[in-house]
């Protein structure tokens, strides 16, 4: 579990593999560290897995290490993308497969909010965000990683609860740090998005883009 996050998706793996399999769970955020190691500890998963702040691109094990590795929401933010998935390549095994998801912001919609009020925000905001058109790209980044089977799937599930509401409000946040912002824009779009939560009428929908890539 590469950019392992809080640990969710590490406890359920380590659900998943048995008391055979193990798991390896990776994060550059200590804090992140801490959350999961005590997830697993809570769920009685320790013995399953093994938590390592990254501190480089390198992870630290032997080649062909790997059956199977999941890098969700993450690619996005890594300094060289196909510098990353070469180094997957490296630890994971012949015929094992890499699972990279991630989003392509450009291609993230909204409504009420209008076209040109939500780019604005997301050309201020996506200085965040190393690659934030990262979906597009996964599928030639994972051929020229040298993977032998590249399949690509794209899921786009509706919200209209207002789940992406968070993601608005970051973007916004990004934009405003960034300094290069019109604030009577982003000050319209939280205040449209707010109100459409408020009466029914949110609409989001962001497309994950779910590659995998055989070694």
């Amino acid at each position: 579990d590469y950019g392992c996050g809080p640990g969710f998706l590490s406890v359920e793996v380590a659900r998943r593999v048995g008391e055979r399999g193990h798991v390896h769970a990776f994060d550059v955020n200590v804090d992140f560290v801490a959350r999961t190691k005590a997830k697993l500890a809570d769920e009685g998963l320790s013995d399953r897995a093994t938590v390592t702040h990254l501190q480089s691109d390198m992870l630290p094990l032997e080649p062909d290490s790997l059956d199977r590795l999941i890098i969700k929401n993450v690619m996005c933010y890594v300094d060289n993308p196909l510098a990353s998935l070469r180094e997957f390549h490296r630890v994971v095994r012949p015929g094992g497969k890499v699972h990279a998801i991630d989003s392509d912001f450009y291609m993230a919609a909204f409504d009420p909010i209008t076209p040109m009020d939500w780019r604005a925000v997301l050309d201020a905001g996506i200085h965040a965000f190393r690659t934030p058109e990262i979906g597009r790209k996964l599928y030639g980044l994972t051929l020229a990683a040298d993977f032998s089977d590249v399949a690509v799937q794209v899921v786009a599930a509706p919200d209209t609860s207002g789940g992406m509401f968070n993601f608005i409000q970051n973007m916004a946040e990004y934009a405003r740090k960034g300094g290069h912002h019109d604030e009577a824009t982003v000050q319209r779009v939280l205040d449209i998005s707010q109100k459409a939560l408020d009466d029914g009428t949110f609409f989001a929908l962001n497309p994950q883009f779910l590659v995998t890539a055989t070694v």
